[in-house]
């Protein structure tokens, strides 16, 4: 494939990611099973604004991709590590997660884990989880974004 069109591949994938996930918080905070705290509601705004900055990302990669690559690796590098330990937690997913890590809760569990758009985000609330993952699709993007800003660099910035 060549480098315009990895880039619009990558471009596709962001783009639908965060409208992915920003359907599904908007699905999970409002279909009645969940108690809207202002907290919530903070989670939720921030979570939204995560998939935003993934959907614009996607969008930069159209119009200025050097830009667009630059931002990009930024929204897949908060992609790359999700964690829980005690009262904090981090997780961000805008498009597919396919994880491995470790859950501490007792002994040492290695786990495999899919999922779509997600975030979860604990600061001060003991959910009683201890695990540690590394998004390894995101991971890959990494690699490829950090390849195409080099084929970028080495053609003057021209596709």
């Amino acid at each position: 494939m060549n480098t315009k069109n990895q880039i619009k591949a990558i471009a596709f994938y962001q783009i639908i990611g965060g409208l992915l996930g920003i359907a599904l918080t908007v699905w999970v905070m409002f279909r009645g099973e969940m108690v809207i705290t202002q907290q919530t509601l903070r989670f939720g705004i921030f979570a939204g604004l995560l998939y935003v900055f993934s959907i614009l990302c996607g969008r930069l990669l159209f119009r200025k991709p050097k830009r667009g690559l630059r931002m990009s690796l930024i929204n897949q590098v908060l992609q790359v590590f999700y964690f829980s330990f005690g009262a904090y937690g981090f997780q961000y997913v805008a498009g597919l997660r396919i994880g491995v890590g470790f859950d501490m809760v007792g002994n040492w569990l290695f786990k495999f884990r899919l999922a779509l758009s997600s975030f979860h985000f604990s600061l001060d609330t003991n959910l009683g989880q201890k695990f540690i993952g590394i998004n390894l699709l995101a991971l890959f993007l990494v690699f490829c974004i950090e390849r195409l800003q080099e084929k970028l660099r080495n053609s003057n910035g021209s596709l």
